[in-house]
Order: C-alpha cells, then sequence, then structure tokens
C-alpha cells in the first residue's frame, strides 16, 4: 500500500517537470522504508521562509543544484523556479556568470555558491539577505543551499548520474561554460 502511495506521488511530481524520477522509483522497490524517508526529506527540506524572500530561495536551489550538477537535477531546479514564479532573464544571467544582474534570485543564487564552497563573501552575502528580509529568509536559503545538492549525489549514488547537458531556460537553451557567480 505505501508502495503505491509513493510511487503515485512520484509519477505526478515527475510528470508536473517532465522529470525521470526513476531513481526515486528505485528507491521505493528497494525499500519502501526508504523511499517514505526520501518523500519526508523532500517535506522537511522545503522550508520557504518569508514570501517576500521567495526569489532568494530559488536561485539559492538553482545555485546548489548548478554548482553540484550540470544535468537533470539543476535542469529540474531551473523548470521549478520558473513554475514558481522567477524569470528566465534572471535564471540566464545566473547561468552566464552574471547573477549580480538577477536581484534577489542572483542574491540566493550566489549564496549558495559561497555557503557550499566555504566562500569569503558568504557574510557579506549572508548580511544583505537578512538586512533586506530578515533572518528567516537566511534560514530559508540555507536550506536551499543545503538540502537541493542532496538529490543530485543522491542519484549519482544510486548509478543514476547523468553527464552535463545544455539548460533550457524559458525557450532558450544555455550551454553552462562557469556558471560560477562572478
Amino acid at each position: 500500500m505505501i508502495r503505491a502511495i509513493l510511487h503515485a506521488g512520484t509519477r505526478r511530481f515527475a510528470q508536473a517537470f517532465n522529470y525521470n524520477a526513476q531513481y526515486q522509483h528505485d528507491i521505493i522497490d528497494t525499500d519502501a522504508r526508504a523511499g517514505l524517508r526520501l518523500a519526508l526529506f523532500q517535506k522537511v527540506s522545503n522550508y520557504a521562509g518569508p514570501a517576500s524572500a521567495h526569489h532568494i530561495r530559488m536561485g539559492a536551489m538553482v545555485g546548489s543544484a548548478v554548482e553540484g550538477d550540470c544535468g537533470p537535477c539543476a535542469q529540474l531546479t531551473v523548470d521549478m523556479a520558473l513554475a514558481f514564479g522567477a524569470r528566465a532573464a534572471d535564471i540566464q544571467a545566473c547561468l552566464n556568470g552574471n547573477a549580480d544582474a538577477a536581484g534577489d534570485f542572483g542574491l540566493g543564487y550566489q549564496f549558495a555558491w559561497a555557503a557550499i564552497r566555504g566562500d569569503d563573501t558568504l557574510d557579506a552575502l549572508r548580511a544583505r539577505i537578512e538586512e533586506a528580509h530578515g533572518p528567516r529568509a537566511v534560514i530559508a536559503a540555507s536550506f536551499a543551499s543545503a538540502f537541493t545538492r542532496a538529490y543530485p549525489v543522491l542519484k549519482r549514488g544510486m548509478g543514476h548520474g547523468k553527464l552535463c547537458q545544455r539548460l533550457e531556460v524559458g525557450g532558450t537553451s544555455v550551454t553552462l561554460m562557469d556558471p560560477a557567480p562572478a
């Protein structure tokens, strides 16, 4: 019964974002308890913070995914960001190394890279987010930066890692040269 529920939820998610979620189905088939934990992880890790910081969180999700994977996980976060209101131009700016031109989305993107890499710009980025949107926005950006990374790692560990690909952003194909924020 639990397997059927988990598979159904996974299929709905995969269809909504045109995403190959086979690794999730494999986990569910192998051990329903692991599949349930993955579903719970998705809920627990999805802390949104204040509505005013929505674009910061989306930028941090994309930044984290792109830093950790330039394939299907990165495409999924791009698609999710677009579905949740991010502007294609902001995403493209970040992927082309110009996050400063992408407003709050770019701030979140830069924050994710700095948090993951322990960059010396992290304190200043954190201060900018907190000043503009409060401490809950910092938590949301931190959750997005940390937890989005888990999916590419899990997929590679399960043998479902993919090679780099061009990312489609609002009908425009973007080849990642150096997506690190400048």
